[in-house]
């Protein structure tokens, strides 16, 4: 107990709805929102129970998107008026891999900016890429995160929260618990 590290688990639609939105936007970005429930003394986990994609999002670079302002000022505000509706705990984008944009499954230096800007709780982080061989059965990796794939695409999912380490902002990765999402998959 105490200051255990929190594990996450995501419920099958937040999980479903995410990884469509990377493959509807795949060889760009997706972005959107994550809501939910923070750990609380008696259960040390965050549960993801919804996941809605930003439709009006605009490219900075080749690798990162921002939600455009009149959008994000609509959306905060029924966010803020409607807490119990969407209790919201962080975002979610991909990373796409293709050709020669090698990407990972981690925060960008950005990204940890973006969390500490927007205070959230935690991120989740999604590697996309094309299935160059057969299915790939969804499954749990060592490191917390998980891999599978649906269709022509592979995925690399992370959960990510900031945290402060001598000083420095730095990301730690959480245990992902989607067993009733990835049976289904």
């Amino acid at each position: 107990g105490g200051m255990d590290t929190p594990t996450v688990y995501i419920e099958r639609e937040p999980l479903y709805n995410m990884v469509l939105a990377a493959i509807e936007t795949y060889n760009r970005e997706c972005f959107g929102y994550i809501f939910g429930q923070v750990p609380t003394r008696r259960r040390n986990s965050f549960i993801i129970t919804n996941a809605v994609a930003v439709q009006l999002a605009y490219k900075r670079k080749n690798t990162e998107i921002e939600q455009s302002r009149a959008s994000a000022a609509r959306m905060g505000e029924i966010f803020q008026q409607y807490r119990d509706v969407y209790p919201m705990l962080g975002d979610f984008h991909s990373h796409p891999q293709w050709k020669h944009h090698q990407r990972e499954a981690f925060f960008s230096p950005g990204d940890i900016q973006d969390m500490l800007k927007q205070q959230y709780s935690i991120g989740v982080v999604i590697k996309i890429s094309r299935v160059n061989r057969d299915r790939i059965l969804w499954h749990a990796v060592p490191q917390g995160g998980l891999k599978g794939s649906l269709g022509r695409y592979k995925f690399h999912v992370n959960v990510c929260r900031v945290v402060e380490k001598d000083g420095i902002h730095t990301q730690e990765f959480l245990e992902i618990d989607a067993g009733p999402a990835m049976k289904s998959l």
